[in-house]
């Protein structure tokens, strides 16, 4: 078991706003192609603006310099430049061909995404002329891909999730599986379009995102969470049945905030710090060290393996979970295992991973990988302020 000290949490922290945060200038390409708009990416073979990892980019790119909003803010138009009138929106997009079929709807992110441009450019304006398109995009997944017996949102497929073979959503069918994360962020999307629905007059359209995202977290408490098991599972909305894995998935409510602070109490000491569970010497799993598919095998195509390893972003994630429920010394802890993860594979190979061995720590897939793990950067600070620093005031977590 790793614990790391106070005074060396305080020089990894250091070490780490300089050695990663400083790679950030790696992920910025200038608007070229297909792409109208400057934007993110994955550093490494990757050309593609790609959903999420532009999302967390984003994130962390406003934690430092709020002028690089514009980043977020192009995230949103260049992606909305490829919305379909009924709101089909890819979740990728290539400079040399555009819409990327692989992703068939993009992740529930938009409303975020135009929310953290906004609060850090000071400027909402920029949305009206593209409210229309947005709000198609954002609407999309409960219009189309939305379960009408729980109205809970469904994934596509494990791809489209950005957790590829995660075991709670690996089915042989399309658009079946209502799972923890896709609600969890939708939820934060309807919240972020309340609010901005507020700025730009549009009163009765906040009215209704806030309706959204109430029906939505009584839906998610009501079908998605197991009381004898204590967690929340997803939801096969196919064979009707609650899908009993224990993975990522099942954290971001927590996340999103959706969860009681006894339900909350409930799966953070059941699941998340047992380390016959997701607790591990180097984070928080991807699965269940005792999931039947758990598994650390070094794998990139066709798929990226959230079957067990370590994976930074989403680390980041739980740790602002256990921040928010009461947890600050686990968050600590969690800061300084995956910030030492990722310095270490810096000092030893040059470079970082996308994700590493749960119980080992070794580097595994993507070699030169910088993208959302810029995002470890600013964990062990964020860790010992208790803040979320793009948005201090963590309004999307309120009721509004």
């Amino acid at each position: 078991m790793i614990n790391i000290g106070e005074t060396e949490l305080e020089r990894l922290a250091a070490e780490a706003r300089e050695r990663i945060g400083g790679l950030r200038g790696r992920v910025l390409r200038r608007a070229t192609g297909a792409i109208p708009y400057d934007y993110i990416v994955p550093s490494g073979v990757y050309e593609e603006l790609w959903d999420w990892d532009a999302f967390f980019v984003g994130l962390h790119l406003i934690s430092v310099d709020r002028a690089d909003g514009v980043y977020l803010k192009n995230w949103c138009l260049n992606f909305l430049r490829y919305t379909e009138p009924d709101g089909q929106t890819p979740g990728g997009l290539r400079p040399w061909a555009g819409r990327d079929a692989r992703l068939y709807h993009i992740k529930p992110l938009m409303g975020q995404a135009a929310y953290y441009a906004s609060i850090s450019l000071s400027d909402f304006g920029w949305i009206a002329p593209v409210w229309d398109a947005m709000a198609a995009c954002i609407t999309y997944r409960e219009r189309f891909m939305s379960d009408a017996e729980t109205g809970l949102a469904k994934w596509w497929d494990g791809l489209e999730s950005g957790a590829d073979n995660n075991p709670s959503l690996v089915r042989r069918y399309h658009n079946g599986v209502a799972a923890g994360d896709v609600n969890g962020f939708l939820v934060l999307d309807y919240r972020a379009m309340a609010v901005i629905a507020d700025r730009l007059g549009k009163r009765g359209e906040a009215a209704a995102f806030r309706e959204r995202a109430r029906r939505l977290t009584e839906a998610v408490n009501a079908h998605l969470w197991d009381p004898a098991d204590s967690t929340y599972y997803s939801y096969d909305a196919a064979e009707r049945d609650r899908i009993r894995c224990v993975t990522y998935s099942n954290l971001i409510p927590l996340w999103a905030g959706l969860a009681s602070a006894e339900r909350a109490q409930a799966m953070i000491e059941r699941y998340v710090l047992a380390p016959g569970k997701l607790w591990s010497p180097h984070g928080v799993r991807s699965a269940a060290l005792d999931e039947p598919a758990f598994s650390n095998a070094n794998v990139i195509k066709p798929y990226s393996n959230w079957a067990g390893p370590i994976w930074p972003h989403a680390n980041w994630m739980v740790l602002h979970a256990l921040l928010r429920y009461g947890y600050p010394e686990a968050a600590r802890t969690i800061a300084g295992r995956v910030t030492k993860l990722c310095l270490d594979d810096l000092a030893a190979n040059g470079m970082m991973h996308e994700n590493y061995h749960s119980e080992t720590g070794a580097p595994l897939a993507a070699p030169d990988f910088v993208s959302w793990n810029l995002l470890v950067s600013q964990m062990i600070d964020e860790a010992r302020t208790r803040a979320f620093q793009p948005d201090p005031s963590r309004a999307l977590w309120a009721e509004v």
